[in-house]
């Protein structure tokens, strides 16, 4: 018998997992804050340190971010629940996160796609900023079209982020 083809727009990786996307509502906060939790347990210690990344957790801030801002935040989810979310606003990416076990699976780069879709139907440049010490998010956004534009020192703290611009194509 002869291989099938798969079709143009089909996963090429054998552990892509399916995703599908919806606005988030208020019922979702305590997954989503839970999740971004997690992520800056698990990702922030290697840039901001111990200090600072237990403070991020124990202040609330991610927590109080995520309820003000819940209307304009997507999810994606696969067959195991909320894989991630992603908080655009205008033509920024204000926020995207990916559960530890979802990585690796396409489901980043989807919510990316999504994300960018979404916002180019009304803007013909893209904005999203990362910090500075997130070397495997900048290698990610890279590698899907992004370019840095600018490195931003924020005085009253101290941290440093950089700016990704993508336009149009």
């Amino acid at each position: 018998s002869q291989a099938r083809t798969p079709p143009h727009n089909a996963s090429r990786r054998s552990d892509a997992l399916h995703t599908d996307f919806r606005n988030a509502t208020t019922a979702d906060l305590p997954g989503l804050q839970g999740l971004a939790r997690d992520v800056i347990d698990a990702d922030y210690r290697s840039f901001l340190g111990d200090e600072g990344t237990d403070q991020i957790i124990d202040s609330g801030a991610i927590d109080d971010y995520l309820t003000e801002n819940i209307a304009d935040c997507v999810v994606v989810t696969s067959d195991s629940g909320i894989a991630g979310f992603a908080i655009c606003k205008g033509a920024l990416i204000a926020l995207m996160m990916i559960a530890p076990g979802a990585r690796g699976k396409g489901v980043g780069a989807a919510l990316l796609r999504h994300c960018e879709a979404a916002l180019f139907r009304s803007s013909a440049r893209l904005t999203l900023e990362s910090f500075e010490g997130n070397t495997r998010a900048h290698e990610f956004y890279r590698r899907h079209g992004w370019r840095l534009a600018e490195r931003n020192e924020y005085s009253s703290n101290g941290v440093v982020t950089y700016v990704f611009l993508k336009d149009q194509p």
